[in-house]
């Protein structure tokens, strides 16, 4: 393959994976109770602060309030003492795919030739202690519950709803690039949980019926909790 040719192969494929692939989730900082969100596939990322457009602390309780956050070197930091759940939403822009194979982070009306436009969403929820918030649903348009406290090495049920229903066909795994199972017809799927800290990776995917800007929304929701 000429290099010309490998070179924009290889950032095509560079672009597809900044705008699908990628995930947001929270982890510790050396620091009791303080926490950092992180961005990336293999390998986190930097990212701008707009992108992260909000953070909110579940109590123990079950009362939901916004979370503040201190930005600094590409990444949010935060204060989550006494919080039971943490959750995340990131949108990583428009991105459009051009007849050349190329992606861009522009608009359907920003590139009219362009053969689709995506909008990739991040979400992320993060299970700090595990109470009786782990297993509840908190009025969310998606949300993965796990529907017991896990278990290192043990199959584990997780219910996935779209909002406040069970949904199936929903791949739920290790990562997009990773072995998943679909959710059955009930929204709920098994996983089963490794010693320590565990992602668990869900799809979602909508059409956008008339909006100038894409053409579908591809819905990435990370949830995270350490196992004994």
């Amino acid at each position: 393959m000429e290099l010309s040719k490998i070179v924009l192969f290889s950032t095509a494929l560079f672009s597809l994976s900044v705008a699908n692939a990628h995930n947001i989730w929270l982890e510790p900082t050396n620091q009791a109770e303080h926490y950092v969100i992180k961005f990336g596939h293999k390998q986190t990322e930097a990212y701008p602060e707009q992108k992260l457009k909000e953070v909110k602390f579940v109590d123990q309780h079950g009362k939901l309030t916004p979370a503040t956050h201190q930005f600094r070197e590409g990444e949010a930091y935060i204060n989550a003492e006494n919080q039971s759940i943490v959750l995340m939403q990131f949108d990583n822009g428009v991105w459009s795919k051009l007849p050349s194979g190329k992606y861009v982070e522009k608009t359907k009306a920003q590139e009219p030739s362009a053969e689709f436009s995506t909008n990739p969403v991040k979400l992320g929820k993060a299970i700090l202690h595990w109470n009786a918030q782990a297993s509840k649903a908190h009025d969310l348009e998606y949300e993965l519950i796990p529907q017991q406290q896990p278990q290192a090495n043990k199959t584990m049920s997780i219910l996935v709803l779209h909002k406040g229903q069970p949904v199936s066909g929903i791949k739920v795994g290790l990562g997009e690039d990773q072995p998943f199972n679909l959710t059955n017809d009930k929204g709920i799927v098994e996983f089963t949980p490794s010693k320590g800290f565990n992602k668990v990776w869900a799809e979602f995917e909508e059409k956008a019926l008339n909006n100038p800007d894409y053409d579908r929304r591809s819905i990435e929701y990370m949830l995270t909790f350490y196992a004994d």
